[in-house]
């Protein structure tokens, strides 16, 4: 690694060792649809990653501005792809991106997945053909992909490896089913116990007779808990957490503890 990169990461040393931090930057990680994972790339960035396939191949929407990292007025109509990836490389110039413009296909799945360690995987939902194609791929290639879901200010991510069971058959998701069956199924794997504030709204979208809705604390979250675990993984450190078993994290229904320092005990029992 050169002085540059020492610099921008070195708050990262004492968190990492030199060789850790090294494993990081050489690294090349496959983030698929950068709306939700738009977030998980920047994070990755900032992390100290430098190699990244990306794919997605949409533009950005009005009602993307509420969660999605790069959505604002001035890059309305812009492609997702160019928007991130140019503030990938305002962070940290080094970065090595190859981006597949048309998203990850069955024509594409080969090359978004060759020479990379570790999948990202926030393909939307209403994709899911091609969800599965990438996750069945990946699985059969034994490269770890993270798989990440928010609904509300909820996030949930699950990672499949070649020791786990695979995205589909955890999930029952098949090219054989039909859309609301795989978006019924998809959503009980991620969301076992759908939060009470968003049950109603939630099943409405699932019978087709509304959206799914989405704020962007369950997308930072998400992004979070993912950069995480990928950190974790390809370090070997703390305890990774892989399927069936899931990271959830669901601010709304959090339970608090208190914390009280030996001051303030003090101060409490005067």
């Amino acid at each position: 690694m050169d002085e540059l990169y020492r610099e921008r990461f070195a708050r990262a040393f004492g968190i990492f060792t030199h060789d850790q931090i090294e494993r990081i930057r050489t690294t090349r990680v496959a983030v698929a649809g950068l709306g939700m994972g738009g977030s998980t790339f920047i994070d990755l960035v900032r992390m100290g990653f430098e190699r990244f396939h990306v794919a997605d191949p949409d533009v950005y929407e009005r009602t993307n501005i509420n969660r999605q990292r790069a959505a604002r007025e001035s890059t309305l109509k812009q492609r997702k792809d160019d928007s991130l990836i140019a503030e990938a490389r305002d962070i940290n110039p080094a970065v090595e991106i190859e981006a597949f413009r048309d998203g990850v296909q069955p024509g594409n799945v080969e090359s978004f997945l060759d020479g990379v360690e570790f999948v990202v995987d926030v393909v939307d939902i209403f994709a899911m053909e091609c969800k599965l194609i990438l996750n069945e791929r990946a699985h059969q290639l034994g490269i770890p992909v993270a798989s990440a879901a928010t609904l509300g200010h909820g996030a949930v991510v699950l990672v499949f490896d070649s020791t786990t069971p695979s995205f589909g058959e955890l999930s029952g998701i098949s090219a054989q089913l039909s859309q609301p069956e795989n978006l019924t199924r998809f959503v009980r794997m991620m969301f076992p116990v759908l939060p009470e504030y968003m049950r109603e709204q939630t099943e409405r979208a699932m019978a087709g007779k509304g959206h799914i809705p989405f704020v962007v604390t369950g997308v930072e979250f998400a992004a979070a808990i993912v950069v995480t675990e990928i950190v974790k993984n390809l370090l070997g450190i703390g305890v990774p957490v892989k399927a069936p078993m899931g990271v959830l994290c669901e601010p709304i229904g959090l339970r608090l503890e208190q914390f009280l320092s030996p001051a303030a005990a003090q101060l409490s029992e005067a």
